[in-house]
């Protein structure tokens, strides 16, 4: 399954998708409230796993001879369990693409369409993540590429606001490690490690797809870097702005943050800007899990994934909706359930085993060859 045609991108293009992926939601939803006032400091030593974890799938793919994740797993587990476990992954890349709706049409019910049935707007965000996988990886590329300086900048304005509004609060980041480093760990692992960063698995189905490959280790660990950074200040906001008790109470913190910005009796209500951030975010995100998943199905069934694209599309926002009840199970799955039974297992556990076999594969050919020229 090389890259070919609108297939490819560029090391740029790369790192850019991969910085906005990273950022998708997470400024926005939010996670590892169980650091308190310390989360920068677990946020800071997660994206340091972060970059560790991009340079190992990095190292994986180059150790397989540049195989992306679907072809590894044939390589190493064969016909069969491979089929089986491209189909797994498939479906958990597809799972998560529901879930990303799913933040977003919550996101857009509590804020500007609370009559809006929930149906209606996961079905409606469908429609260009659908045109934008169908024109292809650079297409999604390109367009990421442009939006990506909007995020950026409001993200940095929403902050300036605050400070320019008297908002913030620094004092709301003290006592640092008053509990111990208790906290933060627990904040850390699984939470934090495996959303956004265990995520960029979905990337071993992409990066092959780069004009030159032996770059893309150091350009994701670069996009990585500075999505933790970025990630670290918005949470800073939120806490600093809102206070601990006010950021773990509400679903959308920097939302509720940038409600708070009033200047010169004129400048007020930006939170429509944060939605603008969790509308990108959630596109960029949801592309990218969508063409990595529909890759998978086209490798075991050897159809062009085009032609997999509405029937796929119609299933996402099905179950989107129908995940959970609410918006409260809604994220207790996803902070409590998803990390232990899908993260962790298809994050690290498989990728580790991929690394292991593919090693005793190698070394296997090589004890077979050298005996083969010793004869």
């Amino acid at each position: 399954m090389k890259a070919n045609g609108n297939d490819k991108i560029s090391l740029w293009q790369l790192f850019i998708l991969i910085m906005i992926f990273a950022i998708g939601t997470t400024v926005v939803v939010g996670a590892g409230e169980e650091a308190k006032q310390d989360y920068w400091i677990a946020e800071l030593i997660a994206a340091s796993f972060g970059v560790g974890i991009v340079f190992a799938y990095f190292y994986l793919i180059k150790f397989a001879d540049q195989r992306n994740l679907y072809e590894m797993l044939f390589f190493a587990f064969g016909k069969y369990m491979g089929t089986l476990l491209v189909l797994f992954y498939s479906l958990y890349f597809f799972y998560i693409a529901s879930r990303n709706i799913r933040d977003f049409g919550e996101l857009m019910k509590i804020t500007i369409l609370p009559i809006t049935p929930l149906e209606v707007i996961t079905i409606v965000m469908m429609i260009p993540v659908v045109y934008t996988v169908y024109l292809g990886l650079e297409v999604l590329a390109r367009v990421t590429e442009i939006v990506s300086p909007y995020v950026l900048g409001i993200l940095i304005l929403v902050g300036l606001l605050l400070f320019v509004s008297g908002e913030l609060e620094l004092t709301h980041l003290l006592p640092v490690l008053g509990d111990g480093f208790g906290p933060v760990w627990e904040a850390l692992f699984p939470t934090l490690l495996t959303f956004p960063y265990g995520e960029v698995i979905v990337f071993t189905v992409i990066m092959t797809a780069t004009t030159k490959f032996s770059y893309v280790g150091k350009v994701g660990a670069a996009a990585v870097a500075l999505s933790g950074l970025l990630i670290t200040y918005a949470n800073m906001i939120q806490i600093t702005a809102l206070g601990v008790d006010l950021k773990t109470r509400t679903l959308f913190p920097l939302m509720t943050a940038a409600r708070e910005i009033m200047l010169l009796e004129f400048i007020e209500r930006v939170d429509i800007l944060v939605v603008f951030i969790l509308m990108t975010g959630v596109f960029i995100k949801v592309s990218v899990f969508f063409y990595a998943g529909l890759k998978g199905l086209e490798h075991v069934f050897k159809l062009p994934y085009r032609k997999l694209i509405v029937p796929i599309a119609c299933l996402i926002p099905f179950f989107a909706v129908l995940n959970s009840v609410n918006i409260v199970e809604h994220f207790e799955e996803g902070l409590v359930i998803v990390p232990y039974v899908l993260h962790l297992p298809l994050q690290f556990g498989i990728p580790l085993l991929l690394f292991f076999i593919i090693w005793m594969k190698k070394k296997k050919q090589k004890k077979s060859v050298s005996g083969g020229v010793a004869s």
